[in-house]
């Protein structure tokens, strides 16, 4: 089998610049959700249709495809599959064509359909020229419907606006997704003329050319009705976004997770949870996240392209990106790691902590608003509350280096490239700029003066 996508939409309907398959569902394209299921057909190949700014297409998908260029941009989904005629015009098997904009079409749909075919070949002997998804709707309207002889073979498509009354009343609908035999359809798509209204090439004009020449085509009825729903509008992808968001989260509470409020949350496609792990409203797992067994989001907290290991967990309103965050550790609430930082076991990041570009050993903590930035901490170290790594000179980002067990008094200001030793005691209210050795106590402040009497008036010529 061959797969044929249909990506040169103009999406005039979005009003956007970009193409209309470029639209994000859960931080991926449209298009993404869609090759995704043809690719777990394990197809010969895999060949797109672009037009409107193809480049953008060509740029996230890279070599891994086939393109070809439909010149008209209204040419019609005929047309389209005409632009790729190189492709399976010397083709004796079945393809596979789908439209770029049905991100909720599922891989076991179409590996049903494909079964389907080779069991009306076994027993019926037929070799059927076409297959297409169709589903039952309550209201069908807008959609194209299927109409059948008495044996339940297919005669045509027809479109809302060309159907007649009686047809109108069909439920059964077009989903989009087709299967043709190859050497038929290129009989038939050859017959098909421009629709004298738009002057576009209609795809689904072969059905019923296939069935005037004697061929036989068959619908193939969708599980799951959601499954046809295209995303031909804004409003249309917020659905078909919303519907692949609850059935991951569906999958990831099947497989032993536990998400509070799933309404609100908000899990990438490509985020791997391990199990046990517990997920409060109003989280966002972003990326190339993986969230190890036992872990606990917290409410409103952000992860993203980051490893959490086993029993960490992630306190309320706390974002964590590009990071690494170690078994048992606890980050937040209120707390940002970013920027490749690496959280050590049992280590504490607390409320309103900035780290950036760091190492914190086992065991560290720096509980209360601090900025560790550009350092390397090791284990059992205790960073006060208010202490400041001042990595930047204005020019070039310094790294500070902090021993094991080392001691940093609340409000210090460490002066980047400075050292601090193992075991080595820095004073509250310090500014370090000078390397300070094993087990050295450092201490920087300015003398204390307390002049009798003067508060009071300080504050008495203030009122």
């Amino acid at each position: 089998m061959r797969a044929l996508v249909l990506a040169a939409g103009l999406g005039t309907r979005f009003i956007s610049e970009k193409p209309k398959v470029m639209h994000s569902i859960l931080g991926k394209p449209m298009l993404w959700y869609v090759l995704k299921a043809v690719k777990g057909l394990n197809p010969e190949s895999i060949a797109l249709v672009v037009g409107y700014k193809s480049e953008q297409i060509k740029n996230y998908f890279g070599d891994s495809y086939l393109y070809f260029h439909q010149s008209n941009p209204k040419g019609g989904t005929g047309d389209a599959v005409l632009s790729a005629i190189e492709f399976w015009r010397n083709y004796e098997g079945y393809m596979l064509v789908i439209n770029g904009d049905s991100p909720l079409v599922r891989t076991n749909t179409i590996k049903g359909m494909l079964r389907y075919i080779h069991l009306v070949e076994e027993y019926e002997s037929i070799k059927l020229s076409a297959l297409l998804l169709s589903a039952q709707l309550p209201d069908p309207t807008g959609y194209g419907r299927v109409v059948k002889d008495q044996e339940g073979n297919v005669l045509k498509v027809v479109e809302e606006k060309d159907a007649s009354s009686e047809e109108k009343l069909i439920k059964e609908v077009n989903g989009g997704v087709y299967l043709f035999y190859c050497p038929h359809l290129l009989e038939a798509l050859f017959k098909v003329k421009p629709s004298q209204k738009t002057g576009e090439v209609y795809l689904t004009e072969v059905f019923r050319i296939m069935a005037q020449m004697g061929y036989t085509v068959r619908s193939f009825m969708a599980e799951d009705p959601t499954e046809i729903l295209g995303a031909n509008t804004r409003w249309e992808l917020s659905i078909a976004e919303n519907v692949i968001r609850l059935g991951i989260l569906q999958g990831w509470a099947e497989k032993g997770n536990t998400l509070h409020q799933p309404e609100s949350l908000w899990i990438e496609p490509e985020v791997e949870l391990q199990g046990d792990v517990e997920v409060y409203p109003d989280a966002m797992l972003i990326g190339n996240t993986k969230i190890g067994k036992g872990v606990k989001i917290g409410k409103g907290s952000i992860v993203e392209n980051s490893i959490v290991e086993d029993g960490a967990i992630i306190e309320a309103y706390s974002i964590v990106r590009n990071s690494h965050i170690k078994a048992g550790a606890i980050v937040g609430p209120f707390a940002h790691v970013r920027e490749k930082s690496l959280i050590g076991k049992e280590s504490h990041v607390g409320n309103f902590v900035e780290v950036k570009k760091s190492f914190l050993g086992e065991r560290t903590k720096a509980k209360h608003l601090a900025y560790i930035g550009d350092a390397e901490i090791e284990e059992d170290v205790n960073v006060g509350a208010g202490v400041v790594f001042a990595n930047f000179d204005g020019k070039r980002k310094h790294p500070s280096y902090v021993g094991k067990g080392a001691f940093i008094g609340s409000n210090s200001l460490i002066v980047a490239p400075v050292r601090i030793g193992s075991y080595s005691f820095v004073a509250g209210g310090s500014v370090i700029t000078k390397d300070v050795p094993d087990g050295d106590l450092a201490i920087s402040r300015p003398k204390l003066k307390i002049l009798k009497d003067k508060g009071k008036k300080k504050l008495q010529d203030l009122r």
